[in-house]
């Protein structure tokens, strides 16, 4: 396994972060850019298909969370025992996280199938939307336990440290699902007719079989899939320990697709243009975002192995320069966005109404990006220590305290862009409060430590250079 793994409790910190980084960014925009170009696909069928494409997608990322957790847990253990020097305990989690997402996401789709049409309902999709939303559901989860199977496993790769191949491994699929979707989307002159929007979700599980087959050898090769039997009160504690951790992270990621349903809602209201604008400013979102996600993703492996070797100081500055990254980020994101925004939405559709809602969520939400950065690595380090409650009360307060209340405030006063306002001041809120809490949750716990902790200079202990960071 040796070969395949990376120790990062030693050596430079930014270049650590960097060659996490850069392949975890190469993968996700392939994913990303992928969803872009599906996008682009559907909003040449049509504003309807467009339409039910974004009431499905909560729903969409709701049934992805469960695999998420699982691979958050399972990650968050791994990172830990490999700073510590233990590897059989790595393999041993890793193989029972696979098999436990196997177990957890047929399940969760044969319930979702059976109850198909009332999830629709409660997204709001109605008339011609609603059939659409749901026939293309009803292939799209079919292809889900194909994906997030070897989600849970590229993300054990990570944790040892291997970026690359899951990279590859994200980037291939996402490639072959763009290449697969148009001749099942429009079909191919004399040879097949095209069947429209659920040859999108064809093309989605198509494009996954060959990389899930791909994903189990090289867990093979690299020493993270055992093929030993284990006793089965042993495959319960690594379940259990995975749980203690994955279900926490999977309520507080299913925050956000209840978030997105519960601003669909409320933008259902404004007309059908409205949503579908929403629904493509989100996969710009996910595009801008997804280098902050990235850094935010590599400060994850590396708090856990640095925590399990006694080496809280380099988590420190680990944060540190991932803050600075993530508020430069948004500036140029920002800036690029107000510039080209319209231009960026007008490829994909040619609807005023739609061009317009999206522009506005673009520019009022885009310049909070940094802070929703801080709060990702918050979140990322509260989990690689084994912590998953704080992020899971730092989504849940967001939601219910905050973003409800203040959207449905702001919707009247002020309309939808009202509604947009809301998502840019959480942002706001959640990165000031995870800043804090992490720094808080370190300095106690290196307090404890027996060894002394060398404070690096960029680490915050006032509100003076808290601002300066800010």
């Amino acid at each position: 396994m040796a070969d395949h793994t990376v120790n990062l409790t030693e050596g430079d910190i930014g270049r650590h972060l960097v060659q996490l980084s850069v392949p975890m960014f190469l993968g996700s925009s392939a994913m990303i850019v992928a969803s872009m170009i599906d996008t682009i696909y559907v909003g040449w069928i049509g504003a309807p298909e467009l339409a039910a494409v974004s009431f499905a997608f909560p729903l969409m990322i709701a049934m992805v969370t469960i695999a998420t957790g699982l691979g958050i847990g399972a990650a968050s253990i791994s990172a830990r025992a490999m700073g510590a020097g233990d590897m059989r305990r790595v393999s041993r989690v890793s193989t029972d996280a696979l098999l436990l997402c196997t177990v957890l996401v047929m399940g969760c789709c044969v319930v979702a199938y059976v109850f198909m049409e009332p999830l629709v309902a409660l997204l709001g999709a109605e008339d011609d939307v609603f059939d659409l939303t749901v026939a293309y559901m009803e292939v799209w989860i079919w292809g889900l336990p194909l994906f997030s199977i070897p989600m849970v496993a590229t993300g054990m790769m990570r944790a040892v440290g291997n970026a690359r191949a899951p990279a590859v491994l994200l980037a291939a699929g996402a490639g072959l699902q763009v290449i697969i979707a148009p001749a099942l989307i429009f079909g191919i002159p004399g040879i097949n007719e095209g069947i429209g929007l659920q040859g999108v979700a064809w093309a989605f599980g198509a494009s996954r079989l060959l990389i899930f087959f791909i994903t189990m050898v090289l867990m093979l090769r690299m020493g993270l899939l055992l093929t030993d039997s284990p006793a089965f009160s042993e495959r319960m504690e690594s379940w259990r320990e995975v749980l203690k951790i994955g279900v926490p992270s999977m309520v507080s990621n299913l925050v956000g697709p209840v978030s997105l349903a519960v601003t669909i809602a409320l933008l259902a209201r404004h007309g059908d243009a409205v949503v579908a604008g929403f629904g493509v400013a989100s996969r710009i979102e996910m595009l801008a975002t997804m280098l902050i996600g990235a850094v935010a993703g590599s400060t994850g492996p590396f708090a856990g192995q640095n925590w399990g070797a006694g080496l809280p100081e380099r988590i420190y500055r680990a944060q540190s320069l991932a803050y600075r990254f993530s508020h430069a980020w948004a500036v140029l994101a920002a800036l690029l966005l107000f510039l080209f925004g319209r231009a960026i939405v007008g490829l994909i559709t040619d609807d005023p109404g739609v061009i317009e809602a999206s522009y506005l969520f673009l520019i009022i939400v885009t310049v909070t990006y940094g802070f929703m950065g801080v709060g990702q690595v918050a979140s990322a380090t509260f989990i690689a220590l084994g912590k998953p409650i704080q992020p899971l009360v730092l989504s849940v307060g967001r939601m219910i305290v905050v973003y409800i209340p203040l959207a449905l405030l702001l919707e009247q006063l002020m309309g939808y862009v009202g509604i947009f306002l809301a998502t840019a001041v959480c942002n706001v809120l959640l990165g000031i409060a995870g800043f804090f809490w992490i720094r808080a949750f370190l300095g106690t716990q290196t307090a404890r430590l027996k060894r002394p902790v060398a404070y690096d200079e960029n680490a915050p202990k006032s509100m003076e250079t808290f601002a300066q960071e800010f």
